[in-house]
């Protein structure tokens, strides 16, 4: 009967063995992060002291929980407002102890491309803390500021609260105290501010109309912005950067080294965080050496994922199956390791070596075998013999190291490699497009011999105000300028996001910033200003493509171009001669059981 089920079921025990973001992971093995746990929770209580930022690194080979440790942390955040909530209720909780649970984590995947680091944040932090943020920090600042009079003839005079606020925060911060007043304020002009404060764009009308010169997307402004939050939140925010090798990754030391000074301005500036970086171990030393002596001497030491022990991943396997029968309605078998057993997961855990992945893995694919009937269980103990004798004993297993006394090249190739091994999440956003547009670009210009030259953010100036556009490409005699819409999936309408970021590239040209423009969009996207804007600036050339388009091209970014990547490509470079896939070697289907 259990056979059956598992063979009937639409997703087997295991599928998820690469952890996202987005996606909770059902079990949680504590033991191997417990100290990681620990050192964290303590970061958080000094900073929800004494205000003061910090930042700690936590390292791990591929597979080995970096992203899984966020989900640990935000169960325990929910956990934590469950019970002060119950404390709450029944008047027992300790002042002096509210630092223990007053924190929340926003996890912020590493964009590829260093190219609108800080909106990206901001953007995580909006959406994981919800409207209410704006909500909790506006009404916050207005009473502050005398805005909170009651009675029929103590009306709060906008402009005077707002005043205020600027000799709080005079300067770049001008205009988010101007929305963020406005949008407490004013109910004629909620709308309007609450559309500024989440970085929509917003014509030149209607920003005169807020009274307000700027936009979110420019660095200084929405640096401002966080830290107006931060400092009235009353909670320290744990920010979680997944995979910060990602710049390095994709575009390079460059790319990394602006990413870096990105982290240091957060750590500088905004008061209340406890900045966390997720990175693997391997990569690790490169980061190092690229990042500035300040930097270096103000990260806490590192902290090392450790692997599972034997015990972990029999309780990890005994737990994902009795979730599975739960699942399916079923009282789990009376032998926790059905349908596999003790002598297997021993032979797992010997050739794995404790990693988290690689295990799940394995795991996976001896259940497929008994499930599908292509294997017994005594079968599958003869290959999981003949696995263990060709692996090394644990104690014996060597560490990847990265010997930095050899020439450059060398290091850069097995850096790659290594890097090329790790499974990671692709999310597709403006900034990872980007980032895998110009590594295509670089890559075609350099196996077809052409003088090209890419820049992440180019800036111009249109008027008093600094213009951002995401990318600028040097090739051909020409300067290109890259522009995506700032949306959040490819799979719909960029909508009118699409006409702001043609409008900034249009600017761009008039103001002869750069010659020709790249613009790419959803497929489908439309509007009658989107389509007057292309169809009168035929030197904006537009490339569609959807999430699924999207996320081969960043893929495949780390090795050979897409289709798509070559069409963006001769756009820039003209006449490259036809696509040609690469050739992709088959595996037997059983060759690879034990990898």
């Amino acid at each position: 009967m259990y056979l059956d089920v598992l063979r009937e079921a639409p997703i087997l025990p295991f599928s998820n063995f690469v952890s996202r973001g987005d996606i909770p992971d059902k079990i949680d093995i504590a033991r191997p992060r417990s100290y990681i746990d620990r050192e964290v929770y303590r970061l958080v209580r000094q900073t929800a002291r004494d205000k003061s930022s910090r930042l700690i690194p936590i390292l791990g080979s591929a597979g080995t929980g970096k992203t899984h440790a966020y989900h640990s942390f935000k169960d325990k955040e929910r956990e934590n407002e469950k019970k002060l909530e119950q404390a709450k209720d029944d008047q027992e909780i300790e002042i002096g102890k509210l630092e223990d649970f007053n924190w929340s984590i926003i996890y912020i995947p590493s964009p590829p491309a260093s190219i609108r680091v800080l909106l990206h944040v901001y953007t995580c932090i909006i959406e994981e803390m919800g409207a209410e943020l704006l909500d909790i920090v506006s009404e916050k600042l207005v009473k502050k500021w005398g805005g909170d009079k009651k009675g029929l003839f103590q009306k709060p005079k906008l402009d005077e609260v707002i005043q205020r606020g600027i000799r709080e925060f005079p300067g770049v911060f001008a205009d988010c105290v101007k929305a963020l007043v406005t949008y407490q304020l004013d109910k004629n002009m909620k709308a309007l501010a609450e559309r500024w404060l989440l970085g929509e764009d917003l014509d030149d009308e209607e920003l005169n109309e807020l009274g307000i010169n700027s936009v979110v997307e420019d660095d200084d402004v929405c640096l401002a912005l966080i830290k107006i939050i931060t400092e009235n939140l009353d909670t320290v925010l744990i920010l979680y950067f997944d995979e910060l090798e990602s710049p390095y990754r994709m575009l390079g030391e460059a790319a990394e080294r602006k990413f870096l000074e990105i982290l240091k301005r957060l750590y500088n500036e905004v008061k209340g965080l406890v900045i966390t970086i997720a990175v693997l171990k391997e990569i690790w030393p490169r980061i190092i050496e690229i990042a500035d002596a300040p930097l270096r001497s103000r990260m806490e030491p590192e902290q090392e994922l450790k692997p599972f022990s034997l015990n972990d991943l029999k309780i990890y396997f005994s737990k994902s199956m009795e979730t599975f029968w739960e699942d399916n309605n079923l009282n789990p078998p009376l032998y926790p390791l059905f349908p596999l057993n003790e002598k297997l997961i021993e032979m797992i855990f010997e050739k794995t070596q404790g990693n988290p992945r690689n295990s799940i893995k394995l795991c996976r694919r001896f259940i497929d075998k008994i499930v599908m009937e292509e294997m017994t269980v005594d079968e599958l103990l003869e290959v999981g013999a003949d696995i263990v004798a060709t692996a090394k004993p644990q104690s014996q297993v060597e560490e990847e190291v990265i010997d930095f006394s050899k020439p450059r090249e060398v290091i850069k190739k097995t850096i790659e490699d290594i890097l090329a091994e790790e499974e990671y999440s692709i999310d597709v956003n403006p900034q990872s497009v980007a980032g895998a547009t110009l590594k295509c670009i670089n890559m075609i210009g350099e196996e077809k011999g052409k003088q090209y030259q890419t820049q992440m953010e180019f800036k111009f100036m249109l008027g008093k105000r600094s213009q951002t556009l995401a990318a600028l490409i040097k090739a051909e005699g020409k300067k290109w300028g890259l522009e995506i819409p700032s949306i959040k999936t490819f799979d719909r309408s960029a909508g009118v996001a699409g006409y702001y970021a043609a409008k900034r590239l249009k600017d761009a040209i008039d103001q002869k910033a750069i010659d020709e423009a790249l613009l790419i969009v959803p497929t489908g996207s439309s509007g009658a200003k989107f389509e007057s804007i292309l169809q009168n600036n035929a030197n904006i050339h537009k490339i569609e493509l959807d999430n699924e388009v999207g996320e081969e091209l960043i893929k495949n970014a780390l090795s050979y171009p897409t289709k798509k990547g070559w069409e963006i490509a001769t756009v820039i470079f003209g006449a490259i001669g036809e696509y040609k896939p690469p050739v992709i070697e088959e595996t037997p289907p059983d060759e690879d059981l034990g990898e």
